[in-house]
C-alpha cells in the first residue's frame, strides 16, 4: 500500500487499513495506521522553493523546476566531537546542545556512554569546546562525577562559566555541572535538584529537561516519567497525566524560586497528557518563550516578558481537538487532522519576536476502549516542517524531504517509517524498522538567527535512493533559510550529503555569525540501537556513534550553493553478500571472552583478526563459510594484557574494524 500524504483524507478512504501494534507515547494510547506490503511513502514533493506562505485544507505544494546543485569538493569540515555507544539523543525535540559564544568560541554537549554495558551505567553528558583554533580531543566520557544522567542542556552563566543540566534517570531530578570558565573541562556536579518532593515518598520522577539561562535565572521545563513496571506512578495534576511543568532556578542563591508549576491555562481542557521531549524553550534578556506540543496535541506557546513572573498564551496551530476527549471528538469528526509529531523548537529573534517550528503529524481518532477516550492513530509518513511567527494567523512550510530523483514524489521505504512491533520484532516482510519514537519522516527542527535577521532551521529527513542494505533510507541533516523574517522560506539544502551514513538528531546554535553552527549524531546504521534493535533480526547493532560538528558558511546557504547532491553509493554493491553488520563486542571492556554479533545478507567466507594499537597481528582465524543471517562470534582475550585492541571481521571483499578494551 502507498500512503498518499494529502489533505482532507476522509474516513471513507481509510477502509481496509490495518491497525498495528500499540506504541507507547507518554500516557496516551497511540496506534499507527499502516497496511500490508507498504513499500513506499509517496508524497507531493514539497521542494520548499519559493514556498506558498499560507496553509489551507487541501493544499498541494507546487513543484518547481529545480536543478540539483552539485556540492563543491569541500564545503566545510566535519569535526568529531566525541564517540558514544548510547545513541538516542532525544525522543523528539532536539534541545539546546550547542552554543556560540560572543568571542566566536563554541561549546557542545550530548548524551554519551563510553561503553555498551547493559543499561549504560556510565551514561552522562559528553562535552567539547572550540577555543577559536582547536577542539578538545578524546571527549568520550561524561563530565558528571556521579549519577546516571542524560539529555543535557548547556548554558553560559552571567559569571562567564558554563553550566549543564541533565536528568538523573534513576530517581529523577536534575544534576547541574559547572566549570569555572567556558572551555574548562573540570566540572563540579551537584546533587539532584528539582526532584519534586512535594509529596514525600510519592516516587515522582521529573526528567527530560529543556533549559535556558538569562539575567541570573535558569528557566527549566520538564516532564514526569511513569512506569508501572518500575513502581513509578503516574503524576496527575489538573487532570493531565504526566504534565509538563515550569521551574526557575536562581543562580546566585543556588535554589529554586519556582518549582514544577503548571503554566497558566495548562489543564485537561488543553492537554490530556504530557510527553517527554515534546517541548522547547528560549530566552533573550527578560523574554522567555516556551512551546509545548505532542502527537495529537495542540502547539501551544507561553511567552513572558518579565523573566518568567507572568505569561501570555497563544494557540499557535489552532488545532481543534484539545484535552481529554480530543481523540473521541476527532473520531466523530469523520476526518483526519493535522497535528505535530512532538518534535519542535522555539526561537526569539533579535527583535524579540517569537518563532515556532514543528514536525507535521496527521492523526485520526481511535475507537474508545471502554472508558478510555484518549486513544488515537497516526500516519507515520508526513514530511513537512512547519513555521509560525508571532502575529501569524496560520503556519507555513519551512522544510521538507527532497525529491532527489525529480519524479514529483518523495519516495521512502517502509523500513524508514516503521517501528518494531509489540514484541520488539521487525514487522513481517521488512528487513528493519528505523523510526524514532512516533516522529514523522521529516522531523526534529532546530532553529538559528544571525544579526542580519536571516533565519535558519535544520532538521532530519531521509534521503531518496540512499539505502542501507537492510532497506532503510539513510537520513541527512537539511537546512532551509529565510531572509525576510520568516515570511518565505527557501530550501531544502542537504548539509551532510553522505549517503552511506545515518546523520540524525541535529542541533543548531541559536545564534549564527558568518557560520551556522550545527551538531548531529552519525551512525553506520539507520535508526538507533535503543529503539530499533531486534534481537531476533539483529537489525541494529550496538555500535559506536560519532557526534559531529560543522561550521556551515551562511553565505553558501543563502546563495544556494550547498545543494542536494549526495555521495554516490551503489545500492547493488550494498546488497551483495560481502556487506554485513558487525556489532560492538559485548561486554566491553572485558576479560576472557567477548561476543560479537554479525549479520550476513547471504552466505560468505568470514575471518577474524585481532591486532594491537600498533597494527601487530596477535590472532587471526578463518571462520569458514557462514550462512545468511545472524551469527555470534567469540573473541578470546586470554593471554592479552590490559589495554586497547582492534578486531577486524572480514569477507573476501570487505571488512569492518572496531576497537575493544581488555581489562
Amino acid at each position: 500500500m502507498i500512503i498518499n500524504i494529502i489533505n482532507n483524507m476522509k474516513k471513507a478512504l481509510l477502509i481496509g487499513l490495518m491497525f498495528t501494534s500499540i506504541l507507547s507515547f507518554s500516557q496516551t494510547r497511540v496506534q499507527e495506521l499502516n497496511v500490508p506490503d507498504a513499500l513506499q511513502v509517496k508524497a507531493y514533493a514539497s521542494l520548499v522553493k519559493a514556498i506558498d506562505n499560507e496553509y489551507t485544507p487541501g493544499e498541494v505544494i507546487t513543484i518547481k523546476n529545480t536543478v540539483i546543485k552539485r556540492k563543491k569538493a569541500v564545503n566545510y569540515d566535519y569535526i568529531d566531537l566525541g564517540d558514544t555507544y548510547y545513541d538516542l539523543q532525544t525522543n523528539s525535540s532536539p534541545g539546546r546542545r550547542i552554543i556560540l559564544h560572543a568571542d566566536g568560541t563554541v561549546s557542545a554537549v550530548w548524551t554519551t556512554s563510553p561503553d555498551a554495558g547493559t543499561g549504560y551505567p556510565n551514561r552522562g553528558s559528553g562535552y567539547n569546546h572550540y577555543d577559536g583554533a582547536n577542539w578538545l580531543m578524546g571527549r568520550d566520557s561524561k563530565i558528571e562525577s556521579a549519577g546516571r544522567t542524560g539529555w543535557p542542556t548547556i548554558m553560559l552563566i552571567d559569571d562567564g562559566s558554563e553550566m549543564t543540566i541533565a536528568h538523573e534517570s534513576n530517581t529523577g531530578g536534575f544534576i547541574t555541572s559547572k566549570n569555572s570558565a567556558k572551555g574548562n573541562t573540570s566540572f563540579n556536579s551537584s546533587n539532584a535538584i528539582l526532584d519534586d518532593l512535594t509529596e514525600p515518598n510519592s516516587n515522582r520522577v521529573p526528567i527530560w529537561n529543556r533549559s535556558a539561562a538569562s539575567n541570573g535565572k535558569i528557566h527549566i521545563i520538564s516532564n514526569y516519567w511513569a512506569s508501572e513496571a518500575n513502581g513509578v506512578p503516574v503524576v496527575t495534576r489538573k487532570g493531565v497525566n504526566s504534565p509538563t511543568t515550569y521551574s526557575r532556578w536562581d543562580v546566585n542563591g543556588d535554589s529554586a524560586d519556582i518549582a514544577h508549576v503548571l503554566l497558566p491555562g495548562y489543564d485537561s481542557t488543553l492537554f490530556a497528557a504530557g510527553g517527554g521531549d515534546s517541548y522547547a524553550i528560549d530566552v533573550r534578556d527578560s523574554i522567555v518563550a516556551i512551546l509545548l506540543g505532542g502527537l495529537g496535541d495542540p502547539v501551544s506557546l507561553w511567552k513572558s516578558t518579565d523573566n518568567g513572573d507572568s505569561w501570555t498564551y497563544t494557540d499557535v496551530d489552532s488545532f481543534p481537538f484539545k484535552g481529554q476527549r480530543s481523540a473521541a471528538r476527532l473520531l466523530l469528526s469523520g476526518d483526519t487532522a493535522l497535528s505535530n509529531d512532538g518534535s519542535m523548537d522555539v526561537m526569539i529573534d533579535p527583535s524579540g519576536k517569537v518563532h515556532a517550528f514543528w514536525g507535521l503529524g496527521r492523526v485520526l481518532g481511535a475507537e474508545p476502549d471502554g472508558a478510555d477516550t484518549t486513544g488515537f492513530s497516526f500516519f507515520p509518513g508526513t514530511s513537512q516542517i512547519r513555521h509560525w511567527k508571532e502575529g501569524d494567523v496560520t503556519s507555513r512550510i519551512a522544510g521538507s524531504g527532497f525529491d532527489l530523483d525529480q519524479d514529483g514524489q518523495f519516495n521512502v521505504t517502509a523500513e524508514t517509517y516503521s517501528s518494531l512491533d509489540a514484541n520488539q520484532n521487525v514487522p513481517a516482510n521488512l528487513l528493519s524498522a528505523t523510526r524514532t519514537g512516533n516522529t514523522s519522516l521529516v522531523t526534529m527542527p532546530s532553529s538559528s538567527a544571525d544579526e542580519n535577521g536571516n533565519l535558519f532551521v535544520v532538521y532530519s529527513a531521509p534521503v531518496e535512493n540512499q539505502l542501507h542494505f537492510l532497506n532503510a533510507n539513510y537520513r541527512d541533516i537539511m537546512v532551509s533559510y529565510s531572509t525576510d523574517g520568516g515570511e518565505t522560506w527557501m530550501g531544502p539544502q542537504n548539509l551532510t550529503q553522505d549517503g552511506t551514513q545515518e546523520c540524525n538528531f541535529p542541533s543548531a546554535a541559536k545564534v549564527a555569525n558568518d557560520y551556522l553552527h550545527v551538531m548531529w549524531q552519525q551512525d553506520a546504521t539507520p535508526g538507533t540501537f535503543l529503539q530499533n534493535h531486534s534481537a531476533s533480526a539483529g537489525s541494529h547493532p550496538n555500535e559506536i556513534n560519532t557526534m559531529k560538528y560543522a561550521a556551515v558558511p551562511v553565505a553558501d546557504i543563502i546563495n544556494n550553493v550547498i545543494g542536494n547532491d549526495v555521495r554516490t553509493a551503489s545500492v547493488d554493491n550494498l546488497k551483495t553478500a560481502e556487506v554485513f553488520v558487525v556489532s560492538q563486542n559485548q561486554p566491553n571492556p572485558f576479560q576472557g571472552t567477548s561476543e560479537v554479533l554479525v549479520y550476513l545478507r547471504t552466505s560468505s567466507k568470514v575471518s577474524l583478526t585481532v591486532t594491537d594499537i600498533l597494527g601487530n597481528v596477535l590472532n587471526q582465524g578463518d571462520l569458514g563459510v557462514m550462512n545468511a543471517g545472524n551469527h555470534k562470534l567469540s573473541i578470546d582475550a586470554n593471554g592479552l594484557s590490559s589495554g586497547m585492541y582492534f578486531y577486524t571481521i572480514a569477507t573476501p571483499e570487505h571488512q569492518v574494524t572496531k576497537r575493544m578494551q581488555v581489562k
